[in-house]
């Protein structure tokens, strides 16, 4: 799971290497050979009994040993934690069409999100080897804003990143809040919301290492508000928020050398960034179109004696809600 603390710095991290994968956009995956080889604390027994364990769900899918990795890695190594990472991830994926499926860029609302949106996989990770995922609004208007397609995008290139790099040590999300207005919180969803935050917390297979928000405005404690019941403590510790125009302490964190030259860094600028993103997307779209397969059979789900889907809560309208 994503925000589980890490037991043993030495033993779960990878290496510390160069890896061009992701400025290459490199689109062949990594062996399990190689996730072996730079992962110390990984076993090939862990692995088995982990396939031994999706056989007897018939509900889920059947994987290769490289996506076993991923979970098991993200995890730690805890067997446990990731049988439970697995049946989040699957059953999210097949219970949320709207962040996980339909994900071609030529579609219509794509084509979109991609103009209100900017996205980058940053081709230089921080000092510690953590891949950073960026994104930020390009047009600041609520209305052209659409939640759940950003989602879309967001989790396309964290899959692109694990499609080409494997196991990394971390990933931090940099998000910029500049042109955040409270009209954008009007578009979002109850329930777009809880899926969200149960995914990036239980099922998204990577080790979360942190959350930095630029130009954080003062639409960010009402954000907060909206969206703290669905986080756990673990996650809310994770976030760091840093001030408009105050570069100074980001760098403290994140150095020039990996960010964009929008925010001071050696990078290219999140407009040149965001045109690579689109274009790894492209080239990938056999993977995204292959991912789709792999979903949960709730029919062949073997539940508990007596145990009923929970009942679903009403969703309040947030467009009535009152802003103070």
């Amino acid at each position: 799971m994503p925000v589980l603390p890490d037991p043993d710095p030495i033993l779960s991290q990878c290496p510390l290497t160069e890896n061009s994968a992701v400025r290459d956009m490199r689109t062949e995956p990594v062996t399990a050979e190689e996730e072996y080889e730079r992962n110390p604390g990984l076993k090939k027994e862990d692995i088995a009994e982990l396939r031994s364990w999706m056989k007897s769900q018939p509900h889920l899918p059947i994987v290769n040993d490289e996506q076993l990795i991923l979970f098991h890695h993200s995890c730690y190594f805890n067997l446990e934690a990731t049988k439970s990472c697995i049946e989040v991830y699957y059953t999210t994926r097949t219970n949320t069409p709207e962040f996980f499926q339909n994900r071609d860029l030529s579609r219509p609302e794509l084509q979109k999100a991609l103009e209100v949106l900017h996205y980058a996989c940053l081709p230089v990770k921080d000092p510690n080897g953590y891949q950073i995922i960026f994104h930020r609004l390009h047009q600041t208007e609520p209305r052209q804003y659409v939640f759940n397609d950003g989602v879309k995008l967001l989790s396309m290139a964290i899959d692109a990143c694990l499609q080409a790099e494997g196991t990394v040590p971390g990933y931090i999300f940099l998000f910029d809040m500049k042109g955040v207005r409270l009209g954008h919180l009007t578009r979002l969803s109850i329930s777009s919301l809880k899926k969200f935050f149960l995914y990036i917390q239980e099922g998204m297979p990577v080790r979360l290492k942190a959350i930095h928000i630029l130009n954080t405005q003062p639409v960010i404690d009402k954000i907060m508000m909206l969206i703290k019941p669905f986080m756990k403590k673990e996650l809310t510790q994770l976030i760091h928020f840093h001030r408009e125009n105050d570069m100074e302490a980001v760098y403290k964190v994140l150095p020039r050398s990996c960010l964009p030259k929008d925010f001071g860094g050696d990078q290219s600028s999140c407009e040149d960034l965001h045109v690579d993103y689109c274009q790894w997307m492209q080239k990938l779209q056999s993977h995204f179109k292959i991912e789709e397969e792999y979903r949960v059979d709730e029919r062949k789900r073997i539940t508990r004696k007596g145990s009923r889907k929970g009942s679903i809560e009403p969703e309040p309208d947030l467009r009535t809600l009152e802003i103070d």
